[in-house]
């Protein structure tokens, strides 16, 4: 199967807390390339930024998901048929009893696939959750209040400290990997959380990390299941690698 995935849209539930700023005519081209060219296409999670209220209970959750869906009004109705599936993520985990979006996803083939948002091994996420969801309250408070730039110097300060102490073989998204393709007998693991697109060889297979889509970049990650070729398409180019 050919399979693309992608990660990390953060479309917002206002403009002032939208994370996504493409312009829609444009990524709904791209998207019909996408189409053309795979089987199936995976939103690997934080699709929506769910999680920027002022209060975050699961009913807020709930009425930003609905406001954000509404403003890309286009794009999530196209998200809700095939080829599309939609796994959630931390920052839209209310997609899950919402949208009846899975934790993981299986794609079977001589190199199976299994895609999963990735926020279950951040380390921060996990052992630290108030600490994670004081920083997204904090970032989605400055931008109701206008300082967007602020709230984006903050966000990728965040992304650049974690690919620093928790990317790598010997990382904890790494390691979540291996014991995930043990499980579900897999060659290939696809996550995504933490911006960094990239490869990373694990036992038996390889990790893949889709990148984002947030910030008007366009970031996407290409699979074969049945050849084993897997690429990574960034700003900067392509990342191939073959297995077997």
């Amino acid at each position: 199967m050919r399979l693309a995935a992608l990660s990390d849209f953060h479309i917002g539930a206002h403009r002032h807390t939208d994370g996504f700023e493409h312009d829609l005519p444009t990524f709904g081209r791209f998207l019909d390339t996408l189409e053309r060219e795979h089987d199936q296409v995976v939103l690997l999670g934080d699709i929506y930024q769910t999680d920027h209220g002022l209060v975050p209970t699961e009913r807020a959750a709930r009425r930003m998901l609905a406001r954000a869906q509404r403003r890309v009004a286009a794009l999530s109705d196209r998200f809700a048929q095939p080829p599309y599936v939609h796994v959630f993520g931390n920052h839209d985990a209310i997609a899950g009893p919402a949208l009846g979006a899975p934790e993981r996803l299986r794609i079977p083939g001589r190199f199976p696939a299994l895609l999963t948002h990735g926020h279950q091994y951040d380390p921060i996420a996990v052992n630290a959750r108030w600490v994670a969801g004081l920083g997204t309250w904090s970032t989605g408070r400055m931008r109701a209040v206008g300082l967007r730039p602020v709230a984006w110097w903050f966000e990728q300060r965040d992304v650049q400290i974690k690919e620093r102490r928790f990317r790598g073989p010997q990382g904890p998204y790494a390691r979540g990997a291996e014991t995930l393709a043990r499980q579900h007998d897999a060659s290939i693991v696809v996550m995504g959380h933490t911006h960094v697109a990239g490869i990373t060889p694990i036992e038996p297979g390889v990790m893949v990390n889709t990148g984002t889509c947030s910030g008007g970049r366009t970031m996407w990650v290409s699979i074969d299941t049945d050849t084993g070729t897997v690429a990574v398409h960034t700003p900067g180019g392509v990342d191939r690698h073959q297995l077997g």
